[in-house]
């Protein structure tokens, strides 16, 4: 497809080893996703603070009966909130197919193998596991570092494969979301307005995608002349991993795909779980609408936004306020609390050996 090597300088340096000259401005920005300095500590303490006070705010105009949650959730089927956890689990493994595909297909670590399938998965965990307590998604940075210690590929491309993932995830979102609305029916006052919403936020994410990637892919020999010479072969690297990434489309799309359905298989497995009544349609957009909230990271892992979103989307479908607050607990107990749980042993782990 006429695409550059992305594991090579478009300057005469030759392929990029772990052995290939780096300059001390691109060796710094590839070791600062582990210098969690002072500023990223303090980022993550005001991210917490405000998830807090959405919490806080949240519950205040509920007015909630702790009892009755707590009745709701120790209700809940535990073989169907066991389905749950183990449906969420193995996204892990179809996430770390996907990234295989997509660093595959933009040729990165020619000169040393990828790590396996497993490795993949424990370097995406341990990523979510940074994401749920730094904001601003830094933790997709650690995965773009592994990438470049453990093949002595470019960090810019492999952080380009990452993008491209975000690119397959909006795309994938914006039509499962569609074909979801489409299964439930008819929707009609709020419902609808929040379906619309929830519309429009991802067609324009799906837009920004698909143009974005096309003007970089129009534009590919010639945008990054107008960036400054001293970032230029890294935006090259980074470009090059992006399109890289899409000569195998279709492989990608498809376990996206499955990422996203097993997603919604958790959220209707908590669903059934409480034995809300919901359909599994509704499950999907649930499952969607929440991915949402966490576009913009305002609050590290959704924090908050996503109890709150959860929360307010169920009480539109005719749930009571108690029993959504239980499934936002239940499901956030697998997809947020878990992983820092388990991603903390892991991390602790990785570091004594």
């Amino acid at each position: 497809m006429g695409f550059r090597e992305p594991c090579q300088d478009p300057r005469p340096l030759g392929s990029m080893s772990q052995t290939t000259p780096v300059s001390p401005s691109e060796s710094e920005n590839n070791d600062a996703p582990l210098k969690l300095s002072g500023r990223l500590r303090l980022r993550s303490a005001i991210g917490f603070v405000a998830a807090l006070g959405i919490i806080a705010f949240f519950v205040s105009r509920l007015e909630l009966n702790p009892a009755a949650i707590w009745i709701t959730i120790r209700g809940a089927d535990p073989l169907l909130y066991v389905a749950a956890f183990l449906a969420y689990y193995v996204t892990f493994p179809f996430r770390a197919l996907r990234w295989q595909i997509l660093l595959k297909s933009a040729g990165i670590a020619r000169d040393r193998p990828l790590p396996k399938l497993p490795s993949l998965a424990g370097i995406i965990y341990l990523s979510w596991f940074a994401n749920c307590l730094i904001p601003a998604k830094l933790g997709d940075a650690y995965r773009g570092y592994e990438i470049k210690q453990r093949t002595g590929a470019s960090f810019s491309a492999a952080m380009g494969t990452v993008v491209a993932e975000r690119a397959f995830d909006t795309v994938v979102l914006a039509l499962l979301l569609v074909s979801s609305l489409l299964l439930i029916g008819r929707l009609e006052g709020p419902q609808a307005d929040v379906a619309d919403k929830m519309l429009i936020i991802a067609a324009t994410l799906m837009g920004l995608s698909v143009v974005g990637l096309t003007a970089m892919w129009f534009l590919r020999e010639r945008l990054h002349l107008f960036l400054p010479k001293r970032i230029q072969s890294g935006y090259l690297r980074f470009q090059d991993g992006i399109l890289g990434s899409f000569r195998k489309a279709p492989a990608g799309a498809a376990v996206t795909f499955a990422v996203w359905c097993t997603e919604a298989a958790r959220m209707f497995l908590v669903i059934q779980a409480l034995s809300l009544g919901l359909s599994f349609p509704h499950a999907v957009f649930l499952s969607l609408a929440n991915a949402l909230l966490t576009v913009v990271p305002l609050t590290p892992g959704g924090l908050g936004l996503v109890e709150a979103g959860m929360i307010g989307l169920l009480m539109l479908a005719g749930v009571t306020k108690e029993e959504a607050v239980a499934a936002a607990l239940l499901d956030r107990s697998i997809s947020y609390w878990s992983i820092v749980a388990f991603g903390s042993v892991l991390f602790l782990f990785r570091r004594k050996i």
